[in-house]
């Protein structure tokens, strides 16, 4: 077996490289209490909340066009919403079906508004206190 070495880790002149090389993480996301708690909101899905709530002049847009600018497909996108509606209870949005040529829309309900600002909320706290914790990284 091998013997650790005694060089001490302040003697090692790569050290600082080695230090300018730490950085960390944080992942979150809100979950709904019932019968054990359940994921119903993390980035990727808050990301769509936010591409459907974001529509040219308050108009409703359909659901395949808030998946497209999400990079989902319009499959994907149903499941995430049929995931957070399973997931508590109600659904997060309001939907209008086309006719045979489209016109359908989808637009947030006061659930997925609630959801959505919620989850920005805590994003915005979030991102506050990685800042804080980088400063911490840069102490010797």
């Amino acid at each position: 077996m091998e013997e650790p070495s005694s060089e001490k880790f302040e003697d090692d002149p790569n050290i600082e490289k080695l230090k300018s090389k730490i950085s960390f993480g944080i992942k979150f996301w809100l979950e709904f209490e019932n019968e054990g708690p359940k994921n119903i909101l993390g980035s990727g899905w808050a990301n769509l909340l936010e591409c459907i709530d974001s529509s040219d002049n308050n108009e409703p847009k359909s659901l395949t066009k808030a998946a497209k600018e999400c990079g989902y497909s319009y499959k994907y996108a149903w499941n995430i919403l049929n995931k957070i509606k399973e997931r508590s209870g109600k659904t997060p949005v309001e939907t209008k079906k086309g006719g045979l040529g489209g016109g359908g829309w989808v637009k947030l309900n006061d659930w997925g508004k609630y959801l959505l600002k919620t989850y920005k909320n805590l994003l915005t706290e979030l991102e506050e206190i990685e800042k804080k914790l980088e400063k911490s990284l840069k102490i010797d």
